[in-house]
């Protein structure tokens, strides 16, 4: 059975009612961490000047996995990506490991790419694209360690809260220029605190904010960087450049 749930279409109709992304991001956010999909982006893929290469502007980015977006970007992977092949090609949803056996990824450079991956915790993803008359691919791409990618009711929910917020933000208006890769304020502002040692109940008076609340930002901000330590975290968010003022 395909159907959907009742959590599934109170999704649905919470990002159809929402007023502007950021609300329609959050809504989402929360209905795909609820199968494991907890970090995730949108953005818009087009046809590069050679016809090959692909072009990807990104729109939303508040819960992609930052650390591994800019190893791939620094190593130029949308290249080699049979991802981002079959993102173009695809006109149906798919998750990573629906791919698997096709000879794209059983190449020595696409296998590195992922290895590297799973040591920032991404193993697995899904895609939903949405093709536009104009030849442009519209695109929710969400990653995860691990995933019950066998369960229907995880590939239902995938699938109709992706369309849903797909088709919510093209309602509302895309940004003019991509989303750079970065962090939101109060996550660099906490990882900055953690650099200087300060303690959990220093960092939330700094920041103003209850303990529960200092906790998912820094939850939030060390699963982004593939970690589950701060330090780590304010580490390699330091030599990705992402603490600067």
């Amino acid at each position: 059975m395909n159907g959907h749930s009742g959590s599934d279409l109170d999704a649905m109709i919470a990002i159809d009612s929402c007023a502007d992304a950021a609300e329609a991001i959050a809504v989402a956010a929360n209905a795909l961490a609820r199968i494991g999909l907890d970090q995730f982006f949108t953005g818009t893929m087009r046809a590069g000047s050679d016809g090959n290469t692909a072009m990807i502007t990104h729109h939303h980015v508040t819960h992609a996995p930052l650390g591994w977006m800019l190893h791939y970007r620094d190593h130029n992977y949308v290249t080699i990506d049979p991802l981002v092949r079959a993102t173009g090609m695809r006109h149906l949803p798919f998750f990573w490991s629906d791919l698997c056996g096709s000879q794209a990824l059983n190449a020595p450079k696409v296998g590195r790419m992922f290895d590297e991956g799973r040591a920032f915790r991404v193993a697995n993803g899904f895609v939903m694209p949405i093709h536009r008359a104009d030849g442009s691919v519209h695109a929710l791409s969400a990653m995860a360690e691990t995933i019950e990618v066998a369960d229907p009711k995880v590939r239902a929910t995938a699938k109709a809260v992706s369309v849903a917020l797909l088709h919510r933000l093209d309602e509302l208006g895309l940004p003019a220029q991509g989303s750079p890769l970065c962090l939101t304020r109060q996550e660099r502002d906490l990882l900055l605190h953690v650099l200087e040692g300060r303690t959990g109940r220093e960092i939330a008076g700094r920041l103003q904010a209850t303990e529960e609340s200092r906790e998912r930002t820094l939850a939030r901000a060390c699963a982004r960087f593939g970690t589950q330590e701060p330090l780590e975290a304010a580490l390699r968010a330091r030599r990705a450049g992402l603490l600067a003022a």
